[in-house]
């Protein structure tokens, strides 16, 4: 067999391909991302179909169609972006699939690049589906391939949870045989399963009840669970990417513990039990929420209720966060009683200095909050939005961040009550296509008084540059209809929409003016493509030292390419030749490079 070193995103994909999907969606979000950028690269080779689509809960619902179609499909997203989905999620496990639908979630503890941490086995939980969880890049690749036919097996959806962890390590793989099975049936009608109407709802939940013992007995032969054998009385029960860190810490210790890898849900109760059974210890690592730990307890009252069970629920395991090998070693001396830190004990390595996250040097957004504070003011109110614009924090210009879309409805809702303030909510071109269109619609058919700025740099920056309909390009780089922006905002109702160039400082607050004061929804688009999907190149600048008076406005952008030294500014090599500085300088010190 052929083996590849692959990103774990990477080896998901191969894994889809190897259980022969034909057709995939998703919406791009860290640390998701790779594995549709995977799949667009195989599927130029392989004639499967993949998008980008314009949220999650397109996404989920277009691989759902192609499920009744008897064909395999994948919807993949990060775990916020199930939020989005849940409503046709939850709905899909009532009326069953035809074809495989993988769902593939990646989770993101101790939120690298999310705003919260939430573990999406809760949906499955609810759904009451099945969930694989993989503890390598190897099982993440054959969990994938494996969960169609286990969605075929059981007609439900089935979900593949990653962790950023596995998604973005590395390792060897080894890849399978690909099923290139090519299916021709058709949807067929039978509107008492598919069609969700109260009554057929009721019955429904009735077969989706009657699967679950069948999930159940499916689960106790999946080779994913498994057991080491040794009889020791503490024992511990380890999912996802904790069960590397133990086994490693177990071989490099010679620990005296038993070890249980839980990977699926529903768990397999007999197996567990039997483990259990002679337990007087156990812990139980997950990331996440106490999800097997919750189950592990309710399991233990039938056949070991003596027995000791600790992890997130009794504080030994952190409530938050990501695991790892040196904090598994602090919670085993915790669970056996000794001190957490031993005499002679080397100390731990010095930690990395902290860096902070910035825009890139040239970013468009720098002029467009720029633009924003200089017309509205310091005292204006900016709820913001999810995307690269979120680091506006850094310059006053963010004020809430809650979720995708949800700075428009924010602000909506403050400006009922702050009158003499001006508000503006700021989201990114690609958030807006994804959940801001209805908060625009909203806000104007309710009568909100607000700015609504959308700051286009005409591409998914933040995840990996990925197309969106305001682009005109697909996934697969066709030109497609390029969905405008200024239309659409004019046609959901609002009173102004105006263009500004981020660049050009002077004309673009000239232009903003008179929208101040003004009543009603206005929009402002700051249209100026990221720096990294232009890629022209620009002449650089450079501060003359004599003309600069040491006034650190041009600091105010928050350039990472512009430095103070000794009381005067400073351009490094990483300029990109935006201008932005030199628009605003009052002294005109900032000029053009010229070779001196």
């Amino acid at each position: 067999m052929k083996k590849e070193y692959l990103l774990g995103n990477d080896a998901i994909a191969y894994g889809l391909l190897e259980g022969g999907i034909e057709a995939s969606f998703a919406y791009p979000g860290t640390p998701s991302s790779e594995i549709t950028e995977k799949l667009i690269e195989l599927s130029k080779t392989h004639g499967f179909y993949t998008e980008w689509s314009v949220n999650e809960k397109s996404a989920y619902e277009n691989a759902y169609g192609v499920s009744l179609t008897g064909r395999r499909a994948a919807a993949i997203m990060k775990h916020v972006g199930l939020n989005v989905a849940s409503d046709a999620f939850i709905t899909s496990a009532y009326t069953g699939i035809i074809g495989g639908l993988v769902l593939v979630v990646a989770d993101d503890p101790y939120a690298h690049s999310s705003q919260n941490e939430q573990d999406s086995r809760r949906y499955a939980l609810l759904a009451k589906i099945p969930y694989l969880e993989p503890s390598s890049i190897q099982e993440a690749k054959d969990m994938a391939a494996f969960a169609f036919s286990l969605s075929e097996k059981t007609g439900l959806p089935v979900m593949l949870r990653s962790v950023t962890r596995i998604s973005h390590g590395k390792s060897d793989v080894e890849l399978g045989k690909l099923n290139h099975i090519k299916r021709d049936s058709q949807f067929r009608k039978d509107p008492s399963r598919f069609v969700m109407v109260p009554s057929n709802a009721r019955t429904a939940l009735k077969r989706l009840n009657e699967k679950q013992p069948v999930l159940k007995k499916i689960m106790e032969e999946m080779p994913f669970n498994k057991t080491d054998g040794n009889p020791s009385e503490t024992g511990i029960v380890a999912s996802g990417i904790s069960y590397p860190y133990i086994m490693e810490m177990k071989a490099e210790e010679n620990l005296p513990v038993a070890v249980f890898k839980a990977s699926t849900f529903p768990l397999p109760e007999n197996k567990l039990a039997l483990f259990i059974k002679g337990k007087k210890k156990i812990l139980v690592l997950e990331e996440g929420d106490p999800v097997i730990e919750e189950k592990i307890y309710i399991i233990s009252k039938s056949c070991n209720p003596l027995v000791c069970i600790s992890g997130r629920m009794n504080g030994i395991v952190p409530e938050g966060g990501e695991l790892s090998v040196d904090l598994l070693k602090k919670i085993l001396k915790k669970v056996s009683g000794a001190e957490e830190k031993q005499q002679g004990e080397p100390e731990s390595p010095a930690s990395l200095p902290v860096r902070m996250p910035v825009l890139c040097p040239g970013c468009s957004h720098t002029g467009s909050f720029y633009i924003l504070k200089k017309v509205f003011g310091k005292d204006a109110l900016f709820p913001g939005d999810i995307g690269c614009y979120t680091l506006g924090i850094q310059s006053g210009t963010i004020d809430t961040c809650l979720c995708m879309g949800g700075g428009i409805n924010t602000g909506s809702g403050m400006s009922r009550f702050e009158k003499e303030r001006e508000v503006i909510s700021i989201i990114g071109d690609s958030t807006f296509f994804h959940a801001g269109i209805t908060g625009l619609i909203n806000a104007c058919y309710n009568k909100a008084n607000q700015i609504i700025a959308i700051l286009d740099n005409r591409t998914t920056a933040m995840t990996g540059h990925q197309p969106h309909p305001g682009t005109g390009i697909t996934a697969g780089g066709e030109k497609s209809a390029g969905i405008d922006i200024e239309k659409i905002a004019y046609a959901c109702g609002a009173e102004k929409v105006v263009t500004i160039d981020p660049y050009r400082i002077k004309e673009s607050v000239q232009k903003l003016k008179a929208l101040k004061g003004k009543k009603g929804v206005r929009v402002i688009i700051a249209k100026r493509g990221c720096i990294f999907v232009e890629r022209k190149q620009k002449e650089k600048f450079r501060v003359d030292a004599e003309k600069c008076t040491g006034c650190k406005i041009c600091m105010q952008i928050n350039c990472p390419a512009i430095t103070f030294k000794e009381n005067k500014a400073a351009i490094s090599l990483y300029c990109t030749g935006c201008g932005i500085c030199a628009e605003i300088c009052p002294a005109g010190a900032i000029k053009k490079y010229e070779k001196m």
